[in-house]
C-alpha cells in the first residue's frame, strides 16, 4: 500500500470511528434523558397525589395548590402544602404513592416548617433490602429555599444509578463497540508495524545486494584477467589480481559472518561460555588491536580506567565484539577526524563501561528504534557508511544476555555515548 493511500485510509479511518463514538454518545445521552423524563413525570404525579392526601388529610382541600409540586435539582423534589405536615402520615403516604407509581428507591424527605423558616424534620426511607440508615446518601443538606409556605423535599441519592441500571443494553452496546473499535485500532498497528517491517526489509535487501555486489564484481573481473594466457608473463599482475581476489573474498566473508552471527543470536545467547574477565585488561589488549585502524583512520583513542572493581563474568569474544561494535561505530558514523574516548566507574554493584565518540549524533526519532534488528540510522549527505543495521542489535542482545544493560545519549552534531552497565562478579 502506498504511503499516500495508508494516510488517506487511517484519516479516513479516524473520521469514521470518531463519528461513531459522537453518535452512540448522542443516542446514549438521548436514551438518558428519556429515562429521567419517564423518572421525573412519575415521581411528580406520586408527588402530587402526595399533597392532595394531605390537604384532605388536614381536612383542608381548599388550600391546594395549582402547582405544587417542583423540580429543585435532577434529583430533588418540593412539595408546597398550605398547612402543617405530619411526618408519620407524610412518610406512610410517600411508601404507598412512590410503591404504587414503581418507585422503590430509597429516599430522603425534609419537611420545612415556616414559621421558624428551617428544615424542622428530616428522615431516611430505605426500599431496598440491604439499605443502611446511617449511609453517607442519608445525610442530605436540604438547600435553604425563597418559598414562604409550608413544603416538604424528597431527595432521591441513588436517582442516576438507577436510570444507569435501566441501560444496561446501552452499556453492553457500548462495550461491544469498543471490542470493535480495539481491534480495529490494533489492525491499524499491525498495518504500520507491517509497512515498517517492509520498509525495513527492502533497505536490507539494498544494503547486502550493494554489500555483495561490489565484491563479487570486482572478483570477476579480476578472474577475467587471470584468465588470460598472457597473465603469466607479467607475475606481478597475477600477484596483484590474485591479491584484489583475496580481500574481496575476505570482505564477502566477513559480510556473511555478519548476518550469520546475528540470524542465531538466540542460540548463541543460551551458549555463552561465561568466564571471569578482567575488563581493564579486555578494554587495554582491544586498545593495541585497534591501533593500526586508527593510524588508518587517523584517528585518536583515548582510554581512561578508572573503576577500582572490574571482574566481571562474560563470554570474552562476544564481549569483546560489543566493545569493537560501539568503537566501530564511532568511527564510521564521523564526518571529522574520529576521537573515541573509552572511560569506566563503579556505580554500586555495576561496572559502567562509557564508549563516546565525536561522531554526527543520533536524532531523538532514530535513538528510539536505533537498537532494533536491520535499522540504520539516517546519515544525512554521508553515504559511503557500509553495514546492514545488526551491529547495535547484536550489542543490545548480547550485553542483555550478560544480564546487563546498554544506555545511549546523543545529540545531532555533539556525538553518542553508549554506556554499557555490567554486574560485577559477586
Amino acid at each position: 500500500m502506498k504511503a499516500k493511500t495508508l494516510r488517506i485510509f487511517v484519516a479516513l479511518s479516524i473520521l469514521l470511528l470518531g463519528s461513531v463514538v459522537v453518535v452512540q454518545y448522542y443516542w446514549f445521552r438521548q436514551a438518558y434523558n428519556l429515562e429521567d423524563r419517564d423518572f421525573d413525570q412519575r415521581a411528580t404525579s406520586a408527588l402530587r397525589t402526595v399533597s392532595k392526601r394531605l390537604l384532605e388529610f388536614n381536612k383542608n382541600p381548599n388550600s391546594q395548590l395549582l402547582t405544587p409540586v417542583e423540580r429543585i435539582r435532577s434529583n430533588y423534589y418540593t412539595v408546597q402544602v398550605n398547612d402543617t405536615i405530619n411526618h408519620l402520615i407524610l412518610e406512610e403516604f410517600l411508601k404507598q404513592e412512590f410503591a404504587h407509581s414503581d418507585i422503590r428507591l430509597n429516599f430522603e424527605y425534609g419537611i420545612y416548617d415556616c414559621l421558624k423558616d428551617k428544615i424542622q424534620y428530616s428522615s431516611f426511607v430505605c426500599f431496598s433490602e440491604n439499605c443502611d440508615r446511617s449511609d453517607s446518601t442519608a445525610n442530605y443538606r436540604f438547600p435553604d429555599l425563597n418559598i414562604h409556605n409550608y413544603y416538604f423535599g424528597v431527595h432521591f441519592p441513588d436517582k442516576r444509578y438507577l436510570l444507569l441500571g435501566d441501560l444496561n443494553n446501552w452499556f453492553v452496546s457500548s462495550a461491544i463497540l469498543l471490542v470493535v473499535m480495539a481491534f480495529f485500532v490494533y489492525s491499524l498497528m499491525l498495518i504500520f508495524k507491517q509497512k515498517r517491517l517492509s520498509e525495513i526489509q527492502n533497505d536490507f535487501i539494498n544494503n547486502m545486494t550493494h554489500e555483495f555486489k561490489t565484491p563479487i564484481s570486482t572478483i570477476s573481473i579480476s578472474s577475467e584477467v587471470l584468465m588470460k594466457p598472457e597473465i603469466v608473463n607479467t607475475p606481478e599482475r597475477l600477484l596483484s589480481y590474485a591479491a584484489i581476489i583475496r580481500k574481496e573474498a575476505a570482505r564477502l566473508k566477513k559480510n556473511v559472518d555478519t548476518v550469520l552471527q546475528t540470524a542465531n543470536i538466540a542460540q548463541k545467547i543460551d551458549k555463552l561460555n561465561f568466564e571471569e574477565v578482567e575488563v581493564h585488561e579486555l578494554l587495554e589488549d582491544l586498545a593495541i588491536s585497534c591501533e593500526p585502524l586508527f593510524k588508518e583512520k587517523n584517528a585518536e583513542l583515548i582510554v581512561n580506567l578508572t573503576a577500582k572493581n572490574t571482574l566481571i563474568r562474560a563470554d570474552r569474544l562476544h564481549f569483546t565484539n560489543i566493545v569493537h561494535n560501539l568503537i566501530d561505530n564511532g568511527m564510521k558514523y564521523c564526518e571529522r577526524t574520529p576521537v573515541i574516548n573509552v572511560s569506566t566507574e563503579n556505580i554500586g554493584n555495576d561496572l559502567i563501561i562509557s564508549i563516546k565518540d565525536n561522531g554526527i549524533g543520533i536524532s531523538d526519532r532514530d535513538q528510539r528504534q536505533v537498537f532494533n534488528k536491520f535499522f540504520r540510522v539516517h546519515t544525512g549527505d554521508v553515504h559511503d557508511v557500509k553495514g546492514f543495521g545488526l551491529g547495535l542489535y547484536y550489542v543490545k542482545e548480547m550485553i542483555e544476555g550478560h544480564k546487563g544493560k546498554i544506555e545511549l545519549k546523543s545529540k545531532i552534531g555533539e556525538g553518542s555515548e553508549f554506556k554499557l552497565i555490567v554486574p560485577l562478579k559477586e
